[in-house]
């Protein structure tokens, strides 16, 4: 038993040739059968056809589509690892402040506690300019832009789960 390879491109036109021949023939000596025979190849050819361009544009769909996913899932294990570090990044800056009352309460000098924040300010190069003499001020103005941002995302993050709320409550959950 001889396993059937697919038909390639030459050897469907070749096919076609023939079938188109064999029908012009048979119609000449009015040969009815063989005629309609040699029409159905020349329309199973068409269709054969179609079903690869078909096909070959399904498979390039997919190919785009594996190419998108796997850069999404590049995308998202970036932004999880972000996302970790910045976490990160926050529980060091607050224990970094316990740190600090706790050096405080323990030895009464407040300056040995503000060390702790002062070296983790100095390390990045985040402390402020010397210029500024208002601390309430300073604050003030740069938590102003944070703050508008901050409720910027929780507006998002609630919109989100009332869309969530309103997709579940559509199917019934």
């Amino acid at each position: 038993m001889t396993a059937n390879k697919p038909m390639t491109g030459e050897q469907m036109e070749e096919l076609m040739t023939i079938a188109v021949n064999m029908q012009r023939d048979s119609e000449k000596v009015s040969d009815r059968p063989a005629a309609m025979f040699a029409y159905a190849v020349q329309v199973a050819v068409l269709e054969l056809r179609k079903v690869r361009n078909e096909a070959t544009a399904l498979r390039d769909e997919m190919e785009a589509a594996e190419k998108r996913i796997s850069e999404l899932e590049s995308d998202n294990a970036y932004i999880r690892n972000r996302h970790k570090e910045l976490d990160l990044l926050i529980g060091k800056n607050i224990l970094v402040m316990q740190a600090a009352i706790i050096e405080w309460q323990g030895t009464g000098d407040a300056k040995k506690g503000l060390a702790w924040i002062y070296n983790t300010l100095f390390g990045p190069g985040e402390l402020p300019d010397e210029s500024e003499k208002d601390a309430q001020a300073y604050f003030d103005r740069k938590y102003a832009p944070l703050d508008d941002e901050l409720m910027n995302l929780h507006r998002w993050f609630w919109e989100q789960s009332e869309a969530e709320r309103a997709v579940a409550a559509g199917k019934g959950e």
